[in-house]
C-alpha cells in the first residue's frame, strides 16, 4: 500500500530536525562538561602539587603566592564555565522535553488523518464494489 500523503507530513519532519538538533546540541554540551571537569581536576591537581617554598627570600614566597593565587581564580573560572555548561544543558534538556511533545501532538494528528482517510477510501470502495455488485446484478 502507497503512503498517504496528509497534510501534517512536513510539519512531522520539520519537527524531527528539530529533535535530532537538539539531541546533538546536548551531546556536543556533555562532551565540553566533561572537557571542562577534566580540566578542573587537572588544575586541582596542579594546585596541590604547588609547593611552598621552604627557604628562600620572600620574593619567593610573593612568588608562590601570586602563583596559588592565579591557580585559585582559574579554578573558580573552570567552575563558572562548568555551571554555565550545565544550565545550557538543563535548558537544552527542557527544549527536549518540549519539542518531543509538539512532535508527538503532531504525529498523532497525522495518524488521525490518515486513518480517516483509510476509513474514507474503505467507504468509497465499498460503495463502489456496491455499484458494480448493482450493475453486475441488472446486467
Amino acid at each position: 500500500m502507497a503512503k498517504i500523503k496528509t497534510k501534517f507530513d512536513s510539519l512531522v519532519k520539520l519537527k524531527k530536525l528539530k529533535i535530532d538538533e537538539k539531541e546533538n546540541n546536548i551531546l556536543k554540551l556533555n562532551i565540553s562538561l566533561q572537557n571542562e571537569l577534566q580540566n578542573l581536576s587537572d588544575l586541582k591537581s596542579k594546585l596541590i602539587e604547588l609547593q611552598l617554598p621552604e627557604k628562600g627570600n620572600f620574593a619567593l614566597i610573593n612568588q608562590y603566592k601570586i602563583i596559588e593565587q592565579l591557580q585559585i581564580r582559574e579554578i573558580n573560572q573552570k567552575k563558572t564555565q562548568i555551571e554555565f555548561i550545565k544550565n545550557q544543558l538543563n535548558n537544552l534538556k527542557e527544549e527536549l522535553k518540549n519539542a518531543n511533545l509538539e512532535y508527538e501532538k503532531i504525529k498523532y494528528l497525522q495518524s488521525e488523518e490518515i486513518k480517516n482517510n483509510i476509513k474514507r477510501l474503505k467507504q468509497e470502495e465499498a460503495k463502489n464494489m456496491d455499484e458494480i455488485a448493482l450493475l453486475l446484478y441488472k446486467g
